[in-house]
């Protein structure tokens, strides 16, 4: 998966993820409307089978960027504890 960045500006930001479906953007999204620091976060697919996804986010305080780093160290760690659970009780 590539990620390209469209618009990067202080409290902005808006970045396509090439090869990537409708999950992980709609699960960054997520996370990011329940952080108070967050005004504005959505994700735009144009077409299913012929768009990527476009993630915008914009911030009433702090970097769009930071909010963003944040949200998904706080997915991979729930990522992490989730395969640790599930390999716990596999063996």
């Amino acid at each position: 998966m590539e990620v390209k960045i469209l618009k990067n500006e202080a409290n902005e930001l808006s970045f396509e993820l090439v090869g990537a479906d409708q999950a992980l953007p709609n699960m960054i999204v997520d996370r990011l409307n329940k952080d108070k620091s967050v005004e504005f976060a959505a994700c735009k697919l144009a077409h299913p089978l012929l768009a990527n996804p476009v993630v915008y986010v914009r911030t009433r305080q702090g970097k769009a960027l930071d909010a963003i780093v944040s949200c998904i160290k706080e997915l991979k760690d729930e990522v992490d504890s989730f395969k640790g659970k599930f390999e716990q009780l596999t063996r």
